[in-house]
Parts: C-alpha cells; structure tokens; sequence
C-alpha cells in the first residue's frame, strides 16, 4: 500500500500505474490540516469557490456536502473530533480530483 502511494521504495520487481490513473490518498495523520484555521477555510483557503477535479463549485456547499452545516463550517480544525476530522480530511483529498480513491 505505501509503495503504491510512493511513501515506500519497491522491494523488487515492477509497479506499473496506468497513464490515466491518478491515485488519492487519505493520508491517516492528519498532520496537513491547520489546527487554527477554521473548518471551511481549510478546505476552501478561504475562496468562495474551488475547484474539484475539473469543476468549480462553492466552497460552501462542497463543504456541506460531507455533513458540515453552517456553524459546523466555523469549527476551528484543532477541536473537531475524530469522526469530522477523518471528514474532513476525506473532503481535502477529494478535492484534489483523483479517480483511484486509498484509504
């Protein structure tokens, strides 16, 4: 798994990734999310919109898609717990627009 995500050299043989695959990677620590800044800020870095893969969309309601509502969207990062967290992150990762999902 962490030779596939490029976190660890190959032992041996060949890992081949097709041209088109583009792999996202919830990474389990977590440690990228800013603990100051509040939930929505740090999934859209404060934007009105994003874009998500190849579409633009309001940040806000990209952001309610995974559960947050408005005053959930003002959390501070650092108090959310583990579940929303664990969301979170998932929301950052989908955002990149991979279409191979590694949890």
């Amino acid at each position: 798994f962490k030779t596939i995500v490029g976190l660890e050299p190959l032992d041996g043989g060949d890992l081949k990734i097709g041209e088109t695959v583009k792999i996202s990677y919830v990474d389990q620590s977590r440690s990228n999310i800013d603990p100051d800044k509040t939930l929505w800020e740090v999934v859209s870095d404060g934007l009105d919109f994003i874009t998500v893969g190849k579409t633009e969309i309001p940040s806000r309601a990209y952001v309610s898609k995974f559960g947050f509502k408005g005053p959930d969207q003002q959390k501070k990062a650092g108090v959310l717990s583990g579940g929303e967290r664990n969301r979170l992150n998932l929301a950052l990762t989908l955002k990149e627009g991979g279409n191979l999902l590694l949890l």
